[in-house]
């Protein structure tokens, strides 16, 4: 009568905390057949095997008398608990008994209706390890069964409830008690049916924390053992409708007994651990109230916390599910599309955007969902109210659960119109003179490169370079408004008299260009210069500006392209015969001819001596000061430019415009890259004196035949080896010309050799033919201002305005800028007004030898 009063009272206790806590599970089977092979893992009560290797426990002596009315003949086959799972996951064994259902175990297994047996968990500890409530188990050390419903369980309350558990996984219950009496673990979570049973004479105890009460079943592999699952529900039901029945005395035989319990007061012992279970449950419910409270409370604000961020952040971001529904939107989709926020979750694009516009991102989106990859593109979004067209650079990833399971896309557009448009602008002013709205130098080099790369020219193409004579006079008389309307209709001029297909442009300054494509019949000469003579006559007429006649003359050169290898000699041949034309005193026209093949003649000569000059070490480097001023005009010294020097002993000083493009075209730049290196390596600890702190650099121009060079970077790395001084203050200034050929090739030849610490400058920026998009693709820290923009900076507002676009690009890029050719005070205090901080020239500094500067 005691052991049944127990019973009855655990049915009941049972039943009160299943009220509570009480969470359904489900489980999979597989076809009847007439030898089933049972995994058999030790789980005492339960489930386990008799000295004889017979099934036995609770569940297991319910199957014996079930298999006997049906005739099924059972193979024992022991294993451990995560063993038995994959056993018959592979179809090892046929049924497991003791299984309780979780969402992962509902994937491969299949189970009857009818429960063999309901279970409920707790945590057993030392009697005197004070562990009342889950909060007492922070980092504990807690035996689990790997695999166990308890270890999901409590894996699941460490993190709702941020509470750190020291989870130790072990092969069985027993495993885990053992470890509990050996002190190698605070506590153990079980079952009640093994617990209470293995804790009878032992110094433990089952503590008040009790948790997931469970439905029991036998399990088969899904899909197979369909009429063993039918005939266990049948069984389970016939003898769960009789109190009488084998299943009840099954359980009564296997229930623990205290036999220090006596029967007059077991009712006492029963009620008061009813009242302390209530008692301890009410504290329990209350902590865990409290604490999700306060993770509640916690979980709003930063909710709103993030809200507001995301709101604030300047582009849309969005959250879409796999159906492509938006799920979250941030206020800046919601003024994208006049809606409030609240209207756009649940909707898709079909229902937001034109139907032109909802393909287009539905394409977008099902690319990142089918291939899981991040994408990022350019959309256009039109306003529908006002016509408004607007660029955004977006941006999707796929969102995965913590499963790995695809759950939707996140996605982020920013609106970059502004930043186009300017890109826009300066890319005008990269390819056009603001002025004339001609075209300028770099559209010039383009047209020629084009020609000459398809050879798309014939003995009747022409070159000629225009340059108004006593232009500065002229501008220093009159001023800089006269000089610019006066430039405007010379410009014009030129157009006119030229043919449509025919491309003028404005070099700069004073000075034009016509790519001439007239054909002439005969394709003589005398035809040509009629065509010229007549150009001069409408060019030498008198301009009217501002009420007042002006005349002035113009000197021009002129080169067939046919007598031209490249572009790059078809201007020097141009431009000598400009300058020709100007020594014979201008307002003349000079075609280029043998005295000045004499001319490059000269150039041989000199190349020869420059070879014998590398190999007998005669070079030198001078270096020329880097400062950075405020608006205060004080100045500090930030780095050097290191500058190539030759003095021949018979030539004297030979300048750098002389001989470096005479290096660069003859293939003699990689040995004066090298001399220039080991130079500044040997100078390394003398340029460090120059300066109070270690934040200083030294640049090197590096043209497009040394980056491009084989051993650069080998050769690169290995003096960094040598002197690791030169990745820290090593800048190399590159020009726009060594980016066109291969950009792709360039721009992994520079991550590589930022990823060494070395720093990239971009020299001489506007006088070339690169896209702006290198800016976006390169990693440059500065743009090196041409001396020729800084020149006329006070007087030319054409140059002022490309000063301050270059600025204003490089601060959006976050680059750094310095101006070169810096000569005068005043060009210094407008670029510090202009926003640009970094200057050199020889107001501040002319190239000397290292001893100079550490002198000064």
């Amino acid at each position: 009568m005691l052991s049944k009063g127990i019973c009855h009272l655990r049915i009941i206790l049972t039943f009160l905390i299943g009220l509570s806590l009480y969470v359904p599970a489900s489980d999979v089977f597989a076809d009847s057949v007439k030898h089933l092979k049972v995994g058999v893992y030790s789980n005492p009560p339960k489930l386990m095997l008799s000295d004889q290797g017979e099934l036995s426990g609770i569940l297991g002596d319910l199957l014996v008398q079930i298999s006997e009315q049906e005739g099924w003949q059972l193979q024992p086959v022991p294993c451990e608990f995560a063993e038995c799972l994959d056993l018959l996951r592979q179809g090892e064994i046929d049924i497991l008994p003791d299984v309780a259902m979780t969402q992962v175990r509902a994937e491969f297994l299949s189970v009857h209706t009818e429960p063999a047996l309901l279970s409920w968990s707790k945590i057993y500890a030392r009697r005197d390890s004070k562990i009342r409530d889950i909060f007492d188990l922070e980092n504990k050390r807690i035996a689990v069964v790997d695999g166990s419903v308890q270890q999901s369980y409590l894996i699941d309350i460490a993190t709702g409830f941020d509470t750190p558990l020291l989870l130790v996984p072990v092969p069985s219950f027993e495993d885990g008690f053992k470890r509990l009496l050996d002190e190698k673990v605070d506590a153990v979570a079980s079952n009640q049916f093994f617990g209470d049973n293995f804790l009878v004479g032992k110094p433990l105890e089952s503590t008040p924390i009790v948790f997931m009460p469970t439905e029991l079943y036998y399990g088969v592999a899904k899909g197979t053992h369909k009429d063993v699952l039918k005939a266990i529900d049948v069984a389970l039901k016939s003898l769960k409708a009789n109190s009488n029945s084998v299943y009840f005395e099954v359980l009564e035989r296997y229930m623990p007994v205290n036999n220090t319990i006596r029967l007059p007061k077991w009712i006492w012992y029963v009620m008061s651990a009813l009242v302390l279970l209530t008692i301890g449950f009410v504290v329990f419910n209350r902590m865990l109230t409290r604490r999700v409270a306060e993770k509640t409370h916690q979980l709003e604000v930063s909710e709103k916390r993030l809200e507001v961020i995301l709101n604030s952040v300047d582009a849309c971001i969005f959250i879409k599910d796999c159906d492509l529904n938006y799920q979250y939107a941030n206020q800046r989709c919601a003024d994208l599309l006049r809606l409030p926020v609240e209207q756009i979750t649940g909707y898709n694009d079909q229902e937001l955007f034109s139907q032109p516009m909802a393909a287009f991102l539905n394409e977008k989106d099902r690319y990142v969902l089918s291939t899981g990859k991040r994408l990022a593109y350019q959309e256009q979004h039109t306003d529908a109210e006002t016509g408004e067209e607007r660029l955004f650079w977006s941006v999707k990833v796929p969102l995965t659960a913590p499963d790995g399971r695809l759950i939707g896309i996140c996605g982020i557009a920013t609106d970059v119109s502004e930043y186009e448009a300017l890109k826009s602008e300066v890319q005008k002013l990269a390819n056009f003179d603001p002025l004339t709205n001609l075209g300028n130098r770099r559209t010039l080099i383009d047209r020629l490169a084009e020609r000459y790369g398809e050879k798309a020219f014939g003995s009747s193409d022409w070159l000629m370079f225009i340059d108004i004579d006593q232009f500065k006079t002229l501008n220093d008389r009159y001023g800089h408004d006269v000089g610019d309307q006066l430039l405007s209709q010379v410009g014009e001029r030129i157009k006119s008299h030229c043919k449509d297909d025919e491309f003028v442009g404005r070099l700069g300054a004073d000075e034009f260009y016509c790519l001439s494509q007239v054909s002439f019949q005969t394709a003589s000469s005398s035809d040509l210069k009629e065509w010229l003579n007549q150009l001069m006559v409408k060019l030498e007429k008198p301009f009217l500006i501002a009420g007042e006649q002006l005349s002035v003359s113009f000197s021009v050169g002129v080169v067939s392209l046919f007598d031209c290898k490249d572009y790059i000699e078809a201007m020097k041949a141009a431009d000598l015969s400009v300058q020709q034309a100007k020594v014979a005193g201008g307002r003349c026209i000079r075609f280029f001819n043998e005295q000045m093949q004499e001319e490059f003649n000269h150039r041989q000569v000199l190349l020869d001596a420059l070879k014998s000059a590398i190999s007998m070490n005669q070079l030198s480097l001078a270096y020329q000061p880097q400062f950075c001023t405020d608006a205060t005009s004080e100045t500090k010294r930030i780095g050097f430019e290191a500058l190539l020097r030759w003095v021949d002993e018979e030539k004297g000083y030979i300048s750098p415009g002389d001989f470096i493009p005479l290096a660069e075209s003859n293939g003699l730049m990689p040995k004066l890259n090298r001399f220039v290196m080991e130079q500044v390596m040997n100078d390394i600890d003398a340029l460090s004196e120059c300066f109070s702190d270690d934040n200083w650099v030294v640049a090197i121009n590096v043209s497009a035949s040394q980056i491009k060079a084989d051993d650069f970077l080998r050769d690169l790395k290995q003096r960094v080896e040598a002197e690791p001084r030169l990745a820290q203050h090593l800048e190399l200034e590159i020009t726009e010309s060594v980016l066109i050929d291969d950009i792709d090739a360039v721009a992994k030849l520079m991550r590589e050799v930022s990823s060494m610490g070395i720093q990239f400058a971009l020299d001489d920026f506007g006088t070339g033919y690169s896209s702006l998009i290198y800016l976006k693709l390169l990693p440059f820290r500065r743009l090196k201002i041409d001396q020729g923009f800084v020149r006329d900076l006070l007087n030319d507002r054409s140059d002022e305005a490309i000063v301050k676009t270059v600025i204003a690009l490089a601060n959006g890029l976050g680059l750094e800028t310095i101006a070169e050719g810096v000569e005068t005070e005043e060009q210094q205090h407008r670029l510090v007004k202009l926003g640009c901080y970094q200057l050199q020239g020889f107001y501040l500094g002319r190239p000397e030898p290292l001893a100079h500067w550490q002198k000064h």
